[in-house]
């Protein structure tokens, strides 16, 4: 094969390129026109979510004004063909970071909240549920060892409180960690209390940390209740099938509790977390996949799930891509027409089906079913 270099390219560099009288050419030529001719519906297929990797990211090729194929290869997974160099730009760390800790009793306020905090940009904005918050204090002395707590007293002098409060009202519908940084911890600390006091109208309980250490401790229970589950369960495995999705923070209030419904349902053991800020979550069910009553709930399980994500017009894969099990559900979210321009676009730069089949386009449930470890 020929190694090319894609990058932004203005119509007059495009129409340079379709010149072209070789396979480059030939692509960008083809490429364009399959857009071109269906500008409208792709423009509109867009998902309404801030993130999605869910089919070839066509609307971000063509505006009218730039043609970037970065933005098709980006996200296809390695089904158009392989990237040999990339460059990133990177964002510098900053040198401090604490948190702001929210807990929620009920729903209700989470879409206001939600708001509010984004107003104060922060760098990462992230939940967990009480099923998680649940698991962390069963495998306590688990969690400490990952946090790198020595004794208990420094335990109770940072989380007493926290317990406390779980033991008088129970524990939280949903915890939000919105994370903030700052070149000097003062700046940090200023923002954390602006924050705070800009929560007070909502009636919930918010803590701010006050060292790195602490803001760990939420981190680990964030990072690490599922995998502690994991490990004390015996003859189940992770199966993450329907643990990517996406829908628009204002309809979480009610996308959420129709999802837990739809869970319960199934006697699974999982938990839900989830970047809040952007609405996408991941739920990663334990079963024993030696079984085929277990087996049989997936594709059942996925039907109900990406069913409710759409009615709220939201993403069946936001951040981990398509695969060989989610791949088959593209039509259910785009309809035929896109999925036949994916099919085309495989078409332009994979015409023999070579790269990474099975996947985006030309995908199988049945294939994806019998290819499930059962070890």
């Amino acid at each position: 094969g020929n190694e090319y270099t894609l990058q932004p390219l203005t119509v007059p560099e495009l129409s340079k390129k379709m010149e072209q009288k070789d396979f480059e050419g030939e692509f960008y030529r083809k490429l364009f026109h399959l857009l071109d001719s269906h500008y409208d519906l792709v423009r509109q297929a867009r998902p309404d979510v801030s993130k999605n990797s869910a089919g070839y990211y066509l609307w971000n090729v063509w505006d009218k004004r730039v043609f970037d194929l970065t933005q098709l290869f980006v996200g296809s997974q390695g089904t158009l063909g392989l990237i040999t160099e990339a460059t990133f730009h990177l964002v510098k760390r900053q040198a401090h970071s604490k948190l702001v800790v929210i807990y929620l009793k009920d729903l209700e306020p989470l879409v206001p909240i939600i708001e509010e905090v984004l107003k104060y940009s922060p760098t990462s904005f992230e939940s967990y549920d009480d099923y998680s918050l649940k698991l962390a204090f069963h495998f306590l002395p688990d969690i400490l060892k990952v946090v790198g707590l020595k004794n208990a007293l420094a335990m109770e002098r940072k989380f007493v409180p926290d317990i406390w409060h779980i033991m008088t009202h129970g524990f939280p519908k949903l915890v939000l960690l919105a994370e903030f940084v700052g070149e000097t911890e003062a700046a940090v600390d200023e923002k954390l209390a602006t924050v705070t006091s800009a929560l007070q109208k909502f009636n919930v309980r918010v803590k701010a940390t006050e060292t790195e250490e602490e803001a760990k401790m939420y981190w680990t229970i964030r990072r690490e209740s599922f995998n502690l589950l994991r490990r004390h369960v015996k003859g189940k495995r992770t199966a993450p099938f329907i643990d990517d999705f996406s829908v628009r923070p204002q309809y979480l209030p009610k996308f959420l509790p129709e999802l837990h419904e739809i869970l319960g349902q199934y006697k699974l053991i999982y938990t839900i977390a989830g970047h809040v800020g952007d609405g996408n979550f991941h739920i990663i069910p334990l079963m024993d996949l030696t079984q085929e009553s277990e087996r049989k709930i997936i594709p059942e399980l996925s039907n109900k799930v990406y069913d409710l994500v759409l009615k709220y017009h939201g993403s069946i894969t936001a951040e981990h891509n398509d695969g060989l099990i989610r791949s088959p559900y593209l039509e259910k979210m785009y309809g035929k027409e896109i999925t036949g321009l994916f099919a085309e676009v495989k078409k332009i730069f994979d015409p023999l089906g070579i790269f990474n089949p099975g996947k985006k386009v030309g995908s199988s449930l049945e294939y994806a079913m019998r290819h499930i470890r059962r070890d």
